[in-house]
């Protein structure tokens, strides 16, 4: 029992850990490749600091950390990509629709204030359709190019044809 409650209170202390250093990164989805480098580091930090507390005769401490090498690799494994939508979040909106047996994805960069539509016929290929600036204003999204201008407004996006089209966010 007080082994069980040793993993938990460490697993609590790398979860606070590993979480204070993924918001601090911040990780971009094109830093995904990452996870190659930090898994095994945090494996082999533990293990590593097992095999010293085992060979200065802490042997209970030394089955602690080597349990919780792994234990550490699976919370990484959880907050990693958690962090990855946390930052895609804090600096994307994206929308989807279908028209004209067609898809359309808007994605809105908060930080520049501009969007760009694509429009795709077939799975896995797309080709611009529009770009252009972005403005909020009282709760609703201004998209503008030179020639036009949409309002979304509550996932409905108007301006784009005649009819209002509701909108699903990514």
């Amino acid at each position: 029992m007080k082994l069980t409650l040793q993993i938990l209170m460490l697993s609590i202390i790398d979860f606070l850990i590993i979480w204070s250093w993924f918001y601090y990164v911040d990780p971009d989805p094109s830093i995904s490749i990452a996870v190659v480098i930090i898994y095994p580091l945090l494996f082999f930090i533990n293990l590593l600091a097992g095999v010293i507390l085992w060979l200065t005769k802490k042997r209970n401490l030394s089955l602690l950390f080597i349990i919780n090498s792994v234990v550490t690799v699976i919370i990484a494994s959880f907050l990693w990509p958690n962090a990855i939508r946390r930052h895609q979040s804090r600096i994307w909106i994206s929308y989807s629709f279908p028209h004209n047996a067609k898809n359309y994805h808007i994605s809105i960069h908060k930080p520049d204030h501009t969007f760009m539509i694509t429009e795709s016929v077939n799975p896995g290929s797309s080709s611009s359709f529009q770009e252009g600036i972005c403005n909020y204003e009282s709760g609703k999204i201004i998209l503008k190019t030179d020639s036009t201008r949409y309002i979304i407004e509550h996932d409905v996006l108007t301006g784009f044809t005649k009819n209002k089209i509701q909108l699903k966010k990514e």
